[in-house]
């Protein structure tokens, strides 16, 4: 099974990804390996995106308990009011930024000795992501905790946010955190270029309580 796969996905990659059913195809292949041989450490942002593209409901603790508890952890510090710039910084690499998603995949696809083109040259991952923009455009990825005993979070769901005409990605990824308490959290986060050529993630997020929006963060590198 394995060598049937990697075969389809060389036959795939040698090529161009320039369609969005191209895009589904590759990204189902590679969940298809990374469920059946799954590497350690898991590439959770690689993993993620291929179940945005194929899936609308994940509720298996199996797909989800890392990622959840990840958030909980999120949803804590921004309930105690208790940033942590670095932890937070690097949930939103590995989650939402797509420069990580980019990384992962080249790394998972070296791991089979599989064509790297889409993610090594700028101009093929742009129209990759093009593409799965296309794909992601009117859907969305709900993440519930169905048996997993969390502090906070009840479901997560993740969307494509607003156009960015300058950012990195040309548009920004969104979470609706909805609590177990009634309350729900928005996120929004997109990542820009610096003057000197450094990468930053700017996000907003706001804390809605019960029936009365309160803006708790905003625009934080």
């Amino acid at each position: 099974m394995k060598d049937q796969i990697v075969g389809k996905l060389q036959a795939m990659l040698s090529g161009g990804v320039d369609s969005e059913c191209m895009v589904v195809y590759v990204l189902c292949e590679t969940r298809k390996l990374l469920d059946k041989y799954p590497p350690n450490p898991v590439p959770l942002a690689l993993k993620m995106y291929c179940h945005w593209a194929l899936h609308i409901d994940l509720m298996n603790p199996g797909t989800t308990a890392q990622l959840l508890q990840r958030v909980d952890d999120f949803v804590e510090r921004v309930v105690q009011q208790a940033e942590d710039f670095i932890e937070d910084t690097y949930l939103f690499r590995e989650l939402l930024w797509l420069d990580t998603f980019r990384q992962q995949l080249r790394d998972f696809l070296a791991s089979y000795d599989l064509p790297t083109g889409v993610c090594d040259e700028d101009c093929r991952w742009h129209e990759f992501l093009e593409h799965y923009a296309g794909v992601i455009q009117d859907g969305s990825l709900s993440c519930q905790a169905k048996t997993q005993r969390l502090k906070h979070v009840d479901r997560v769901v993740f969307s494509k946010g607003r156009e960015r005409a300058h950012a990195v990605v040309p548009f920004s990824l969104a979470w609706e955190i909805t609590l177990l308490d009634g309350r729900s959290i928005d996120v929004e986060v997109y990542a820009i270029t610096l003057p000197k050529g450094e990468t930053a993630a700017i996000h907003g997020i706001k804390l809605n309580r019960w029936n009365e929006p309160a803006s708790l963060v905003a625009a934080a590198k």
